[in-house]
């Protein structure tokens, strides 16, 4: 089938990074309709007739949110993945690639997760609401990859940063969370307060990175087993504050308050087919992309514009 790249989730982080390598793709975001409706969903994919289709949408929030909203989250991202899926099955599209959140796997102590684990045991409970959409999501195209014989597959990158994140100091996800917050102690004289103890380990990718290999992802001929995307064995929350701090040349007192959540303590993911996949991919390093990230940050928040911070966005971040 030909026709266009459609990109759901447009508006998102990812969204926006790939939309910096496929401005001819088409981009539907919330103003265009709620995905969670499947017959809107339907009406949309119908009228556009993509050839290829990068799936991107979802409802996404940091540890707080999730713990607090887990029902939402699962609802809410079960209905998106099930309207887009099935008007795309319905439709004949043969090239899916949907994204899948390390959320969805089982934490060990003992080793890193990896592709294999994925439906093995239980995500952790902090997150089950939007960790078990996902495992809906993946098990979804695999079955309609195997029925139709599609290339529909998956990607699961690691905590997603960059541009365009959301930077609310409640409901994002950590990078952004703690450069709004560095952001507002050094302009305030203030601590840097990070949640938790500092000690839990968590694994980042640059959005940018990410965006490159989904579209390029879209025109490969994959199988429907997901590919995990993660450029390290992580760092602490302790160091990546530090990181933050040094980056945007705040030197006050950072203060770690642990009666806020942080989630796993280890959260560790490693795949096993990726330099097969990607042999060429070179990730960009975390202070790099730390510092693009801020400098954007700096940039919109002097000038009013284009600061992400509202609760519970309805973009795309895993």
């Amino acid at each position: 089938m030909t026709g266009p790249l459609l990109v759901t989730g447009g508006t998102g982080l990812l969204g926006s990074a790939i939309r910096k390598i496929r401005p001819d793709a088409i981009f539907l975001s919330r103003a265009d309709g709620d995905l969670r409706d499947r017959s809107i969903a339907q009406r949309l994919i119908e009228d556009i007739r993509p050839g290829q289709i990068l799936h991107l949408a979802g409802l996404v929030g940091g540890v707080k949110a999730n713990a607090a909203n887990n029902s939402r989250f699962f609802e809410d991202n079960a209905l998106i993945n099930t309207a887009v899926l099935s008007a795309a099955h319905s439709l004949g599209i043969q090239r899916l690639v949907a994204l899948l959140s390390s959320c969805a796997f089982p934490l060990f102590s003992d080793r890193a997760t990896t592709e294999d684990d994925l439906q093995a045991a239980l995500p952790y409970d902090g997150n089950a609401g939007y960790g078990y959409a996902k495992r809906m999501l993946d098990l979804h195209i695999r079955l309609v990859a195997k029925e139709e014989g599609w290339k529909w597959t998956t990607l699961t990158p690691v905590t997603l940063y960059g541009p365009q994140d959301s930077f609310d100091p409640e409901s994002g996800h950590v990078v952004g969370s703690l450069i709004s917050r560095c952001w507002a102690a050094k302009t305030s004289g203030t601590p840097l307060v990070v949640w938790g103890s500092g000690r839990a380990v968590r694994q980042f990718v640059f959005v940018d990175d990410v965006a490159k290999i989904a579209v390029d992802t879209v025109q490969r001929n994959l199988d429907s087993t997901t590919t995990i995307i993660a450029p390290d064995a992580g760092i602490t929350i302790q160091t990546l504050a530090e990181t933050i701090a040094s980056v945007m040349g705040y030197t006050g007192p950072i203060v770690f308050d642990r009666t806020q959540p942080e989630g796993a303590l280890v959260k560790r993911l490693r795949s096993m087919t990726f330099s097969e996949r990607f042999p060429d991919c070179r990730f960009t390093s975390l202070k790099s992309g730390l510092e693009e990230t801020v400098r954007w940050f700096i940039d919109h928040s002097l000038s009013g514009n284009g600061i992400s911070s509202g609760s519970l966005p309805l973009c795309h971040q895993s």
